[in-house]
């Protein structure tokens, strides 16, 4: 099962897609490329929006695009990709925001991210409201960082196009066939600009690891 963890499809529900019309574009471009099941995963900051506002707002995009899809398009999962903020751990409801039927949720750490600011933050979200916490796109991040936060068990996604530049490569792969914390890779697909290019190099670098990190991705949302 091939699975884009991480995309931006949803018509209108954030800058991944003005239209209808690029959405459906985005996910015949998935299909051709072989994906069996695609992730959109909205961008959700909670310093700017109300929970409310947002699931009103994608569940409305959601419609609109199954409503559209034709018959042999990927499996859709609607979940988000939520930028952690101060104080997010104290909103009700946000295991709505979690992939369909798990407790994942997909984490953007903000600009400012330092641990010491936002340890207490991350610690009520993974030991009180126990949510299955995934870091999006860890090749943004520093090695400080995300060592610190997969010691303490967070798990980790990585974006394909960072396998297929020179700066970032040779550390993704390392992560990726060394580290069981990697569960799941993504397109981070905005537009239709770039489509499945990087997502087929990255399946073509990483051989028997991407089939294992995809099965990792399979157990995790138990498909």
């Amino acid at each position: 099962m091939h699975i884009d963890f991480h995309a931006h499809i949803l018509p209108g529900a954030d800058h991944g897609s003005s239209s209808l019309e690029t959405s459906l574009q985005q996910v015949e471009l998935a299909r051709q490329a072989g994906i069996d099941v695609l992730a959109a995963t909205s961008h959700f900051y909670p310093k700017h929006e109300s929970l409310s506002g947002f699931l009103e707002r994608r569940t409305e995009s959601e419609h609109r695009l199954r409503e559209a899809l034709p018959e042999n398009a990927p499996k859709i999962l609607v979940a988000a990709e939520v930028t952690l903020c101060r104080g997010m751990e104290e909103i009700d409801g946000l295991e709505q925001l979690c992939f369909p039927g798990t407790d994942v949720l997909l984490m953007e750490l903000p600009r400012d991210f330092s641990i010491r600011a936002y340890e207490q933050s991350l610690d009520i979200l993974q030991f009180e409201r126990k949510l299955n916490i995934v870091l999006a796109h860890i090749d943004r991040y520093s090695d400080t960082v995300v060592d610190f936060l997969l010691d303490l068990g967070f798990l980790a996604q990585i974006n394909a196009e960072s396998f297929c530049r020179w700066r970032t490569r040779r550390r993704s792969m390392a992560w990726a066939t060394e580290l069981e914390s990697v569960v799941a890779l993504g397109s981070d697909m905005h537009g239709c600009d770039t489509g499945y290019r990087d997502f087929l190099k990255m399946k073509e670098k990483l051989g028997e690891a991407y089939d294992l990190i995809m099965g990792r991705t399979q157990r995790l949302l138990k498909l």
